[in-house]
């Protein structure tokens, strides 16, 4: 039965409890101190989870709005934020359809989030990031490379060229995008990429999980 709580194959929250998901992503301190020099106050933490890249940049003094797919993250995170009293904007949200007025934030981050889609999709998801970017706003995501174990082990449950259902796992049944480099550019083509990093991460059993981390400018 599809979850009514969850939009577009959002996380199911509820069932997440790893240690990892209340610590900030490393990326977000040099993204921090980048942004802050170049006055990028208004930011938008797309597919913020339980909120633990939104709680640090709000610290850090910027005017985070922070938007999920799954309301039981939302829920949590309206939660912690009620507790602290931190005054975020938090907000269930599609990220195909992003509920904002044309450039409202100054930069957008989206950390293993927008891959989530198929191959139509994701340009519709991108389309929406420009749109709500200011003028030269700034966008850092993280895409799948097609390098991802996960891609070349799920091959035969693809949806489309670029995209697998998940068949195991906490992700059992969501959507997975995957790119080389050229198609990691050609999607950001109407950005100016500042930085393109790829990241491997071998694991114990052999697997590789690959992934290319980016920041472009609108």
């Amino acid at each position: 039965m599809e979850n009514k709580n969850l939009i577009n194959g959002a996380w199911d929250w509820n069932n997440i409890n790893e240690d990892r998901w209340v610590t900030p992503a490393p990326v977000v301190y040099p993204l921090s101190t980048r942004w802050k020099k170049e006055n990028k106050n208004k930011i938008l933490d797309l597919g913020c989870g339980l909120g633990r890249n939104s709680l640090y940049f709000y610290e850090q003094g910027f005017n985070v709005t922070a938007v999920d797919g799954s309301l039981s993250a939302i829920e949590k995170f309206e939660a912690i934020c009620k507790q602290k009293d931190y005054k975020i904007d938090v907000r269930l949200c599609d990220m195909h359809s992003l509920s904002f007025e044309n450039s409202t934030f100054d930069a957008v981050f989206s950390f293993h989030v927008i891959y989530h889609t198929d191959s139509k999709g994701i340009k519709k998801v991108i389309s929406e990031i420009e749109r709500v970017l200011k003028p030269t706003g700034e966008l850092f995501v993280t895409l799948n490379s097609k390098n991802n174990t996960s891609y070349l082990k799920n091959i035969n449950y693809k949806i489309d060229e670029n995209t697998i259902i998940k068949q195991d796992g906490i992700e059992k049944g969501i959507l997975h995008y995957f790119v080389n480099e050229e198609e990691a550019k050609m999607l950001l083509s109407n950005f100016e990429i500042q930085k393109l990093l790829y990241v491997e991460d071998i694991k114990n059993d052999g697997s590789r999980s690959c992934h290319y981390y980016i920041l472009a400018r609108k």
